[in-house]
């Protein structure tokens, strides 16, 4: 057993005494995909969460009272259509839903892990909070958030890329449907800046914890912005274009755009004045117009 901060990792051997299960079938698991892989830190060194002791017995639980063979059990996970709600009731299995049901709550397991991630990582901090914490916040095993995220940077990977799906799908029809490339910077303002209040507190993390530490989020991030910043790049072509905005360099134009709404966002956090957000979007609206509208 090795201790890593907060946690005291297993070698397999020590697993295998806390399961009962050989370490022979757990390497077996791991191959076939049954189980998440382990830290390694070589070749032949490899490491256990205390989580897996909970999968390993709900394995044995699936087999020995529910009658799942280990290909079954493997092909409902790979299928997605499996999820591991504490206790195992028999209608998780059987009845009417079957199998179609097991696919609905995998998939509200995930979200409702995500969405207790999201307000612990937001106030512990990101390298503060365990899987423990986690657990405790989704009213879930530990064992069970390993089987939808490996670890917790897989899921705040998983947070981001819904934050760059809902980024998307908020803007998307903004610029198809407006009339003109300055206007459909314009529309998109307010939306935007509900996005940065929605998820200001991840957003600020990243800058304040995350950003310089973890290359891998790091970059997560970034494709984000490039989204965004592409969404505003093609937006004043359009406008210059058009003849609605005048003659810039839309890549820099776009950046300053995206800054402009970010620190307008902040106001509130950053000072003790609260401001309306109608307020606060009239004004940006405002900015962003007068600086970007060609002049008679």
């Amino acid at each position: 057993m090795v201790n890593t901060g907060t946690q005291k990792l297993l070698r397999v051997g020590e697993l295998s005494r806390r399961t009962g299960v050989s370490t022979s079938a757990i390497n077996y698991y791991v191959r076939e995909g049954l189980l998440p892989q382990p830290l390694k830190t070589a070749p032949n060194m490899a490491y256990y969460d205390p989580g897996y002791v909970d999968i390993l017995n709900s394995i044995r639980v699936l087999q020995r009272e529910k009658g799942l063979s280990l290909s079954e059990i493997k092909d409902l996970l790979e299928q997605g259509k499996f999820s591991w709600p504490e206790g195992f009731p028999l209608e998780d299995f059987t009845g009417s839903g079957g199998i179609a049901s097991g696919s609905t709550r995998a998939l509200d397991r995930r979200k409702h892990i995500m969405s207790a991630a999201a307000m612990v990582f937001s106030d512990k901090g990101y390298y503060a909070t365990t899987i423990s914490d986690l657990a405790t916040a989704a009213g879930i095993a530990k064992g069970t958030i390993y089987w939808y995220f490996n670890n917790k940077r897989a899921i705040m990977l998983a947070l981001l890329d819904n934050i760059a799906r809902e980024i998307t799908n908020t803007f998307r029809d903004i610029m198809v449907k407006a009339p003109d490339g300055l206007e459909s910077i314009l529309l998109c303002v307010g939306p935007a800046l509900e996005l940065l209040e929605k998820h200001g507190r991840i957003y600020l993390m990243y800058f304040l914890e995350i950003g310089s530490t973890d290359s891998i989020i790091q970059e997560r991030f970034h494709q984000i912005y490039q989204v965004v910043h592409q969404g505003i790049r093609v937006a004043l072509v359009r406008g210059m274009e058009q003849g609605v905005i005048c003659e810039l360099n839309p890549d820099i134009a776009a950046y300053a755009v995206m800054g402009l709404v970010e620190r307008v966002s902040e106001i509130g956090g950053l000072s003790d004045k609260k401001v309306p957000f109608e307020e606060k979007a009239m004004e940006a609206e405002g900015l962003i117009r007068r600086a970007l509208e060609t002049r008679e």
